[in-house]
């Protein structure tokens, strides 16, 4: 089957921040490649440095022997291309969620009596929620805002641009945001979502980019990972981005 045929699922962005979503124990590895055995679902395979690709069901996971069988498609130029490759990436979208990992030493065997590959485990795989990076912009006529504490009980009073269950983006101006570093924790930082209400969260600087407004002045748009949400404050965002969620299908028509 080639790209773009039905089923098929394009791999993770690599600008994406996928380092907090890596499984790299066997045994979680295991439980993720079961469980999409058990419900059947399709998995893309690019290989030959994503020029080609394939579709399959993942058949049999032996996590004692680490090593997972998985369907032959129905091209065989393609399976017998897939046992050469260096390097083969998995790409599947249970209920949203996407799995990725990548594995090599891919093998031809008998399985049950018929056909199939057999591979070793992957040493990490990604585990990615969907929901963490759509982040949905906030009202602008009456931002969201919070207060970012930054020593000698001094805060910033800053303007949050968009919100997704896994964080925001907050705006800096340019004297402020050198303040700010790549992987920096703030505790208990309090935030104004307006119709979400007050809460304090614990937060860390994942990402900062520069952006000129229409003034031309340069401002900085921060990416912000939520940490140790409570069950309560993520039923609230839950909440609140439905909402947003409905006003801008609305506005949109």
């Amino acid at each position: 089957m080639q790209e773009g045929e039905s089923g098929a699922v394009r791999p993770i962005s690599e600008a994406e921040d996928i380092g907090p979503f890596r499984l790299a124990s066997a045994a979680e590895v295991g439980f993720v490649l079961r469980t999409l055995a058990q419900r059947n679902d399709f998995v893309s395979i690019y290989f030959n440095s994503g020029r080609d690709m394939l579709l399959t069901r993942i058949l049999d996971v032996d996590i004692k022997a680490r090593t997972f069988v998985f369907d032959l498609s129905g091209h065989a130029q393609s399976n017998a291309a897939l046992t050469k490759t260096d390097k083969a990436v998995f790409v599947a979208t249970p209920d949203g969620v996407k799995i990725q990992f990548s594995t090599s030493e891919i093998r031809q065997v008998d399985f049950e009596g018929r056909p199939a590959f057999r591979a070793p485990f992957p040493p990490d795989l990604i585990k990615l929620q969907r929901r963490d990076f759509f982040r949905l912009p906030t009202p602008i006529s009456n931002p969201y805002c919070c207060r970012l504490p930054i020593g000698d009980g001094d805060s910033m009073r800053l303007d949050v641009l968009d919100i997704s269950l896994g964080g925001v983006g907050v705006r800096f101006s340019e004297a402020q945001v050198g303040k700010i570093e790549i992987g920096l924790k703030f505790s208990q930082v309090e935030f104004d979502f307006g119709p979400g209400g007050v809460m304090r969260i614990n937060v860390e600087v994942r990402n900062r980019r520069a952006v000129v407004n229409r003034q031309g002045q340069t401002q900085y748009a921060v990416g912000m990972r939520f940490l140790g949400l409570s069950r309560a404050q993520e039923a609230s965002l839950q909440r609140l981005i439905s909402q947003l969620e409905r006003e801008r299908k609305a506005l949109l028509g």
